[in-house]
């Protein structure tokens, strides 16, 4: 039986990049639904497609047209591209199908919170980076990404779940965990500024929901994460309460598709 919430934000998906994990988050969206659902950004990997570094299996074909599938049963969907897949921001206020493809979009909680949801990649712009720092480290990420794969390869083989070697490095170095609280602050910053209660984002590929004092308010930060690293979503209760998620086990392909046609 499927679990059903009032909202369902999913980013950083990476589809047609190798560290991508469609079979998991096909087994994730085939137990839990929503009334509406968000797309945050990097759903596809425009860039490592364009680049020859990509590759597409027929695991993310099967998860494409899962998507669409369930676009179809979805009341609503918001597509928000990122910056891996910024050629679809030429089609903002435009539908494919069912799917409504906005720039960002302000979300109505059941208890009457509004929250900003937006990729976030714009927030880097207000973050003191250093260059060489900043490049060592995405090389560094995505070649632990790599190791990761052969890391729980061999886990599932003792059926143990989901280990994420590059967030156990990511939350131990200094500069990067500085960079990530940067974020934060940037994205909650201005999320006030717009007289939001709260920012829902992604591309950073750190799940967070967490609430921050500003002043005399209480902001609340989300962060959907990812599913190349750390298999994440963040849902909205029917009462109107966030809860971020995380989809350690290991995914039943041979039943996926039989469970979305019966939902």
């Amino acid at each position: 039986m499927s679990n059903r919430y009032r909202a369902l934000w999913i980013s950083d998906v990476h589809l047609g990049s190798r560290d991508s994990e469609p079979r998991r988050l096909a087994d994730f969206l085939a137990q839990n639904r929503a009334d509406k659902v968000y797309l945050v950004g990097d759903i596809f990997d425009m860039y490592a497609l364009s680049k020859g570094k990509g590759t597409w299996c027929q695991a993310s074909s099967m998860l494409l047209g899962m998507l669409s599938e369930l676009s179809s049963l979805t009341p609503e969907v918001i597509y928000i591209p990122g910056n891996h897949d910024a050629p679809m921001r030429s089609w903002t206020g435009k539908r494919l199908g069912n799917i409504r493809i906005e720039r960002d979009w302000i979300h109505t909680a059941a208890n009457g919170k509004r929250y900003w949801v937006t990729h976030g990649d714009q927030f880097e712009h207000h973050i003191k980076i250093n260059p060489v720092s900043y490049h060592i480290g995405d090389r560094s990420y995505y070649l632990m990404l790599r190791f990761n794969r052969w890391i729980n390869y061999w886990r599932s083989r003792f059926n143990k779940p989901w280990w994420s070697l590059a967030s156990q490095v990511k939350n131990r170095v200094g500069a990067a965990r500085q960079m990530m609280n940067d974020f934060e602050n940037v994205a909650v910053g201005e999320a006030v500024a717009k007289g939001m209660d709260g920012v829902i984002c992604g591309h950073i590929h750190r799940p967070a929901l967490r609430s921050k004092n500003m002043g005399e308010r209480t902001v609340t930060y989300a962060n959907c994460g990812d599913w190349v690293d750390s298999m994440s979503a963040v849902v909205e209760q029917q009462d109107g309460s966030l809860e971020l998620l995380h989809w350690y086990r290991a995914p039943k392909i041979a039943s996926i598709m039989t469970e979305v046609v019966a939902a």
